[in-house]
């Protein structure tokens, strides 16, 4: 005999037999509610009739009852078999928990902008160090060329007043390090620092007293056959970008060197504006606010539909899934929903046929 509760519609399969008297009660084991079950007037035919399979699945909730009992016995041990299937399936939720969806947009998020900051860092250090020498030597010899230009002429009328002029000038171009004038017989005619103050107390007071230090010069020497040659090395402490050329008719040469510093902080600087780094700043923000739109836009359905589905698995049948978010998540709305309808015309008909 199938008895549906009223208030939760919870089914219980009773067997008429135990029945002692005309009625029975009990008390529903998900809601409460008190239930009245009346012994069938005719048990045999109530058993004939029966057909097997209508209650197959009711069988897997079978209770037995006794007259005027608060509890039926079977009831009682299908609790308690209940209870310890709950707790075996909330011990494997919990094992196997996951993170939400937000959380693995915003770590996509992260790995996104590492990836490309490790790949803006690789560019960096490839690239912008053979940029900084390129920019640094043709600053040098812009300047150099400059420079020969100007003094080749005094050279060779034995200006050297003007010479000494045009070196002293040039030497006070930003950026310069120093200028010096070599005439063909190796002897400095001209020599000239920006600001001695920047090298070291040693070379400073050294240059002071005896002049245009010719170990400068020697550093960098034109090899044979060639018009022009640049090395890199250290003058009192600073790191120097120096570059000769070859003066024609006059077999002398001019030396320019350039502060290496002070281009490689002009290129970082310009790499590493306030402006640059706000349009970084920007763009990270801009991109956290749209992937927090994006992980609110299906999380916020998912737990909404979560939250629906949990109540209809407490018995409101009657709470109907309305379909919200992406396309999946509405997908997913409409077969649950599905689904509802589907067991709440199940329990109409066998309310009806009980």
């Amino acid at each position: 005999m199938l008895v549906i509760c009223e208030d939760c519609a919870k089914k219980y399969n009773i067997d008429e037999t135990k029945i002692k008297g005309n009625r029975a009660r009990f008390s529903c084991q998900e809601c409460g509610h008190i239930i009245v079950v009346n012994k069938p007037e005719s048990e045999p035919a109530a058993q004939a009739g029966a057909d097997p399979e209508e209650h197959l699945e009711d069988m897997e909730e079978a209770t037995g009852t006794t007259a005027d009992s608060d509890q039926p016995e079977d009831v009682g041990q299908e609790q308690t078999a209940r209870a310890d299937e709950e707790k075996t399936v909330r011990k494997k939720v919990k094992k196997g928990k996951a993170a939400s969806v937000g959380f693995y947009l915003i770590f996509a998020l992260t790995i996104g902008f590492v990836s490309i900051a490790a790949a803006f860092a690789y560019l960096y250090l490839k690239y912008i160090p053979q940029l900084m020498n390129e920019q640094i030597d043709l600053r040098t010899s812009a300047i150099t060329t400059v420079f020969a230009g100007t003094v080749k002429q005094p050279l060779l009328v034995r200006n050297y007043l003007q010479v000494n002029k045009e070196a002293e000038r040039v030497s006070k171009l930003p950026g310069v390090a120093y200028t010096a004038v070599v005439n063909k017989r190796g002897i400095v005619v001209a020599g000239f620092f920006s600001d001695l103050s920047r090298f070291d107390q040693v070379f400073s007071a050294q240059v002071k007293a005896e002049g245009f230090p010719r170990s400068v010069i020697e550093k960098n020497k034109i090899r044979s056959g060639s018009k022009e040659h640049s090395a890199r090395f250290t003058v009192g402490g600073q790191m120097i970008q120096d570059k000769v050329v070859l003066l024609p008719e006059t077999g002398g040469t001019v030396h320019v060197g350039i502060y290496i510093s002070e281009v490689e902080q002009a290129i970082k600087a310009a790499l590493l504006s306030p402006l640059s780094l706000s349009l970084m700043g920007a763009i990270f923000f801009g991109g956290l606010v749209i992937f927090l739109i994006i992980a609110r836009s299906i999380s916020r359905p998912l737990v909404e539909l979560t939250d629906v589905v949990n109540r209809i698995s407490l018995g409101e049948l009657d709470l109907m899934i309305e379909p919200k978010g992406p396309r999946e998540v509405r997908e997913l709305a409409v077969a649950f929903e599905r689904m509802r309808y589907s067991i709440k015309a199940a329990m109409i008909r066998l309310r009806k046929s009980s």
